[in-house]
């Protein structure tokens, strides 16, 4: 059942994004193999409409596990990253946090890119990117067969001292592997965006919205200036997914 909502989680992302994207030849210009956390928050309303382009209204998901979520925040740690011949960046590998929201305009709805917080931010797409110094510590361990306790801690340090902590305790469960496509926008430049078509391994850790709850401890806590009108200790999660494994083709349309 769960399995069946995470991909039905990212169908209706799909759809939803799918429909202002006009058909059009595409160019790859690379590929990336990550682990991930995904986290679903409904965070400050006014701190997020504040980070959408103007014209556009922040909304939330509509369905699945992050269902009523304003903001996904994403924990990434980022394995291996190629250019469109395949060859590894220098650094192959980085860090990264990254705020994204829905936005509706009329009868448009698209994922806006808001905020990238990166151990690499010259690579800076979305225009949005700025410089960070993310820590990961993980630890695994348990049976062979049956679920296995994972303990997952963030540290995401910016230039000015202020710092965003992630802690996740938890057994781990059944996993999916699902495919998916997103067409995010840049909330700094709206006429922006990127195709990523990726394959992932999910783990549903925990989510409100499906009445799942947390087989541990999940806790956020943030005191970088720039992101407090967003996370300002108010905020509440929706959903947690663990994501061991995200292998992502990435395109311009």
């Amino acid at each position: 059942m769960l399995a069946k909502s995470l991909i039905r989680f990212v169908l209706v992302c799909a759809s939803v994004m799918v429909m202002t994207i006009p058909a059009r030849a595409e160019t790859p210009v690379g590929s990336n193999i990550d682990s991930r956390v995904l986290m679903g928050l409904k965070a400050n309303s006014e701190g997020v409409q504040a980070l959408m382009p103007k014209g556009w209204t922040s909304v939330p998901f509509p369905g699945g596990p992050m269902k009523g979520s304003n903001l996904l925040f994403a924990l990434i740690d980022g394995i291996l990253e190629l250019d469109p011949e395949g060859a590894p960046l220098d650094p192959a590998s980085r860090r990264a946090v990254v705020l994204v929201g829905l936005g509706k305009k009329e009868d448009a709805v698209r994922m806006y890119v808001l905020r990238i917080l990166s151990s690499a931010p010259e690579r800076n797409p979305y225009g949005v990117a700025t410089a960070a110094d993310i820590e990961r510590t993980q630890t695994l361990s348990g049976p062979a067969n049956g679920g296995r306790s994972v303990s997952d801690a963030w540290r995401i340090t910016s230039p000015d001292g202020g710092m965003i902590e992630v802690d996740l305790s938890y057994t781990s469960g059944k996993r999916s592997w699902s495919p998916g496509e997103l067409f995010p926008y840049s909330a700094a430049n709206p006429d922006f965006s990127r195709i990523y078509r990726y394959n992932q391994m999910v783990d549903l850790v925990v989510s409100t919205a499906l009445g799942k709850p947390a087989s541990g401890d999940i806790r956020l806590s943030n005191s970088i200036p720039e992101l407090m009108p967003v996370l300002d200790g108010t905020e509440e999660i929706i959903a947690v997914m663990d994501v061991p494994v995200y292998v992502r083709e990435v395109s311009l349309p």
